[in-house]
């Protein structure tokens, strides 16, 4: 897949046109939201358990969970009061969790020796799952360099 940006005649680079990709980078394109996401996914809500679990100065963290709140990934959860008590999940929100554990499959095989992997359990089996991207088509897995722009190729040859 060819990531390569256009220049001009003066050399300057022409960002592409906004795409359904560009949207989700634009989504979490900073360093702290897909940090958020994995907190509020693995059971975090209020707004100290989000901080001890990311690590993200105050400021930066209630930026974030404003801007993931605006765009629709995260929602306050509203107390028995009416304050609100933490933050949830919108479907939009749990959708990115596909999104993470393709980067966890990545962090399990990039990581450094000292650093120990993170096994999920499929809660329908009970067994640990590994992320895995496969062609809709013919069910295979998908791997580097096996893929391009629908644009440029035609349709998968299963």
């Amino acid at each position: 897949m060819s990531n390569q940006k256009k220049a001009t005649a003066s050399g300057l680079k022409i960002k592409p046109p906004r795409d359904a990709l560009s949207v989700a980078l634009d989504a979490v394109d900073d360093r702290w939201s897909l940090h958020i996401v994995r907190a509020l996914a693995f059971g975090a809500s209020r707004y100290t358990e989000i901080l001890r679990a990311v690590g993200a100065p105050r400021d930066i963290l209630s930026s974030r969970l404003r801007q993931l709140t605006e765009s629709g990934i995260l929602r306050p959860r509203s107390a028995q009061d009416g304050a609100t008590a933490g933050y949830e999940l919108t479907q939009k929100g749990k959708d990115l969790g596909q999104v993470i554990l393709v980067l966890k499959r990545w962090g399990d095989t990039y990581r450094e020796d000292d650093v120990p992997p993170v096994d999920f359990i499929h809660d329908v089996c009970g067994q640990v799952f590994v992320a895995e991207v496969l062609c809709q088509a013919c069910g295979r897995p998908i791997r580097s360099g096996e893929f391009s722009l629908a644009h440029e190729l035609g349709d998968c040859p299963a």
